[in-house]
């Protein structure tokens, strides 16, 4: 049986993205809200779960692993994890089958950290934990960025922006810009 997102979901929120075919019937529950991730940080640190669970219940211990990776390495400080952030990360990634994780450049920033990066926006929503900066091996920044966009256009915001070798990307207004940031990012 092939591999389909739907079953990879559930492969996640079992908590095992590499499990053997599952029955139809398991992959084919009426109102199954499973939402998952798979998320790998610079320091090699990943979560592979489900955030919110087939009964659409978040899971609050999976989105405290996730605030921590997605924690600023250079000060080892966390900061705020929103769900919504989560959910738009889980949603681009979902168009890849869940078949590779994406990589976390950056999340949450402290101001130092922030002010010591060249070209970052000084009220910039990862200091606010509303950003990610991302990439996806074997996947080009074009083609996530457009995905990232599709992703967009359902939820009309999200701010997306392309870079030589990341996207990033916001629970900010609608808007996308290539190479330098707009004012706030």
């Amino acid at each position: 049986m092939a591999n389909t997102p739907r079953r990879l979901l559930l492969a996640a929120s079992l908590g095992a993205l590499t499990l053997p075919a599952l029955p139809a019937a398991a992959m084919q529950r009426p109102g199954d809200r499973t939402r998952a991730i798979w998320i790998r940080n610079q320091a090699g640190e990943e979560v592979r779960a489900a955030y919110i669970r087939a009964d659409g219940q978040m899971d609050w211990q999976v989105v405290a692993r996730l605030q921590r990776l997605f924690r600023d390495l250079r000060q080892n400080a966390t900061g705020p994890m929103p769900v919504l952030l989560l959910d738009k990360l889980g949603q681009i990634q979902a168009r890849w089958g869940f078949h590779r994780p994406l990589l976390l450049l950056s999340g949450y920033r402290t101001s130092r950290t922030n002010a010591s990066l060249e070209g970052a926006a000084q009220n910039s929503r990862h200091l606010e934990g509303q950003a990610a900066d991302i990439q996806m091996a074997g996947v080009t920044p074009t083609d996530l960025a457009a995905v990232a966009t599709d992703v967009s256009r359902h939820n009309m915001f999200m701010g997306i922006g392309t870079y030589g070798g990341f996207v990033h990307v916001d629970i900010g207004p609608l808007r996308g810009w290539r190479g330098a940031a707009p004012a706030r990012s």
